[in-house]
C-alpha cells in the first residue's frame, strides 16, 4: 500500500486542530508516518531538564524504561536539543559508548533508527524541543527531511504555543515580565540579594530593587518570596 503524501497545508490544518498538544503530536505522527513524535518543554525559562511537561507517541513501556533508567541524564538529543538554536539531525550526535544502550534498547521498544530535532526558544526564552522518531534511514530519510523541515518547523512552533496554551490559558504571565525582571527574580529564588544581584548583572542596587518590584506586581504578589514562588509554579523561573 503507497503511503499518503502529506501537503505542508493539510498537515499544519490537522496539527491546528487538534484540541490538545497530545492530539498534536499524533496528528503529526499520521500526517507525516513517521514513527513517533515528541514535544519536551524544559521546566523553565533556565531550561532546567526536570519537572518537564512531555507530550510524546512513544509507548507507555518505553516512557517507564526511559525514566526507570534515568536515561534522561545521558540522552545525547535532549542535551544537545535544549542548547542548540538550530534544527539537527540525530547523525549529527556524538554517540559514546555511554549512550548506545540507549539507542539500542530505544529500537528495541519500537522507535526507530533515524530522528530530526527542532528546538524552539520563545519570545520570553522558554526552551523545547520537536523531535521526529522514523524508521527510514538513507537517502530515504534525507528526502523526508528536505521535503518537510519547513514545514516541521511552522508545526514544532504552532505546537509548542498550544503547550503554552494548555499550561498557563489566556493568564501567561511569562508575557508580562521583561528578561531583567526574569533574570532578577531568577538570583533571587537562588538566594541572592539585591547587592548580590546588581554585582552579577553590572546593574546598581537600586535599579535591581525596580525591577524586582516590578515583577513582583506584575505576579500579583504581596513581597519577593511569594513572587518567586508564583513564578516557579507558573515555568518562568527555576531556583
Amino acid at each position: 500500500m503507497a503511503k499518503r503524501q502529506s501537503t505542508p497545508d493539510t498537515a499544519f490544518d490537522s496539527v491546528r486542530s487538534c484540541r490538545t498538544v497530545e492530539e498534536a503530536v499524533f496528528a503529526f505522527q499520521a500526517e507525516y508516518q513517521v514513527a513517533h513524535v515528541t514535544y519536551h518543554l524544559a521546566q523553565t525559562t533556565i531550561s532546567a531538564l526536570d519537572s518537564a511537561y512531555v507530550r510524546t507517541t512513544y509507548s507507555a513501556e518505553w516512557v517507564s524504561r526511559y525514566l526507570q533508567r534515568n536515561y534522561v541524564d545521558i540522552d545525547p538529543v535532549l542535551k544537545e536539543g535544549v542548547q542548540r538554536q538550530l534544527p539537527f539531525d540525530w547523525s549529527e550526535l556524538e554517540m559514546s559508548a555511554a549512550v548506545l544502550p540507549l539507542f539500542e534498547d530505544a529500537m528495541a521498544h519500537g522507535l526507530g533508527p533515524s530522528g530530526y530535532s527542532i528546538p524552539i526558544i520563545d519570545k520570553n526564552f522558554r526552551r523545547a524541543l520537536l523531535s521526529i522518531n522514523s524508521f527510514e534511514t538513507g537517502e530515504a530519510w534525507s528526502d523526508l527531511v528536505n521535503r518537510h523541515k519547513a514545514a516541521w518547523a511552522e508545526a514544532a512552533f504552532l505546537i509548542h504555543d498550544m503547550a503554552m496554551k494548555e499550561i498557563h490559558g489566556s493568564n501567561d504571565q511569562a508575557l508580562h515580565l521583561s528578561p531583567r525582571e526574569i533574570e532578577c527574580l531568577t538570583l533571587a529564588a537562588r538566594g541572592k540579594d539585591h547587592k548580590d544581584i546588581a554585582l552579577i548583572l553590572g546593574l546598581s542596587g537600586h535599579t535591581v530593587q525596580g525591577y524586582l518590584k516590578s515583577a513582583r506586581h506584575k505576579l500579583g504578589s504581596v513581597n519577593i518570596p511569594q513572587a518567586i514562588a508564583e513564578a516557579i509554579r507558573s515555568r518562568i523561573i527555576s531556583p
